[in-house]
């Protein structure tokens, strides 16, 4: 399983001091079993804070994380057994590299699990192959590749521990349009071959429009609105308040639709745009 939740969950820096700053306030999402739900919003929202909530590397003021309807604190001394389930890819995560060659890099969570070297092996070379990276790179040295596969190598590192929830920040960040397909299309092969949880953390409405099941909107520590991808596209004023632009083809077929040109609203990829508009010219 890796059913995930926050419940009233809330969160403040550098408490009792002159630098004192609530980052999340009575915060309760739940990610849904073998779907990926992304959370979006404006710099300072709160959704960085969620992904180190979730991974146990940070600790409520007040409410709790509940991994299949366990709090993760309960038992502090196995904070690491819920880090193996719950994988962590920060941003620009190719900073964290540091072996010698990128299988060893990859096989650091695995052989931290006590795992025998055949199903570290194994491991490793089923999660190059999720993130596209060649066998014939995991002799090379991380630090002689390119930033898109050095991604791709942190990326594959959490993966070869086979959690059943990872949670990537920005995992595309920096990356060309083609990088950030390969990666994201990567993830959704994981997700689907190994039926696991995935929470995307991006400020691109894109994105989410294109690889996510659900969404969660933040603004100012608190959830804006949540709910599946067409739930959430319904409502484009309420999330532009929260500083975030819409998809550029939602905003064009919902003036469509304003217009009684087209029907629907919460159009967000351009297949469906095109499916709306060629129903509007035959009609």
């Amino acid at each position: 399983m890796g059913t995930l939740r926050l419940e009233d969950v809330s969160y403040v820096y550098s408490p009792d001091t002159p630098f004192e700053k609530e980052a999340l306030s009575q915060v309760s999402i739940e990610f849904k079993e073998k779907r990926t739900t992304g959370i979006i919003g404006h710099t300072g929202s709160g959704k960085s804070t969620v992904a180190q909530l979730l991974n146990g590397l940070l600790r409520p003021a007040s409410g709790r994380v509940l991994l299949d309807g366990k709090d993760i604190f309960e038992n502090p001394r196995e904070i690491a057994k819920v880090r193996f389930r719950v994988g962590l890819v920060f941003q620009y995560p190719e900073y964290q590299l540091f072996e010698e060659t990128v299988f060893r890099d990859i096989a650091f969570g695995p052989t931290n699990m006590g795992l025998d070297e055949e199903e570290i092996k194994r491991r490793v070379l089923s999660a190059a192959r999720f993130v596209g990276l060649p066998e014939e790179l995991l002799d090379k040295s991380p630090f002689e590749l390119s930033g898109g596969q050095k991604r791709r190598v942190a990326i594959a590192g959490i993966m070869a521990m086979e959690p059943d929830v990872i949670v990537l920040d920005e995992p595309a960040a920096g990356l060309d349009p083609r990088g950030r397909d390969e990666i994201f299309s990567g993830i959704r092969k994981w997700r689907e071959e190994r039926g696991a949880t995935v929470i995307l953390i991006s400020h691109s409405m894109e994105d989410m429009a294109m690889y996510a099941d659900d969404i969660v909107v933040m603004k100012e520590g608190r959830v804006l609105i949540s709910g599946t991808v067409d739930e959430v596209f319904c409502h484009a004023e309420l999330i532009e308040t929260s500083g975030l632009l819409i998809p550029q083809i939602t905003s064009m077929t919902n003036k469509l639709s304003s217009k009684g040109l087209i029907d629907g609203d919460g159009i967000y990829t351009v297949d469906r745009a095109f499916d709306a508009i060629t129903k509007a010219l035959k009609g």
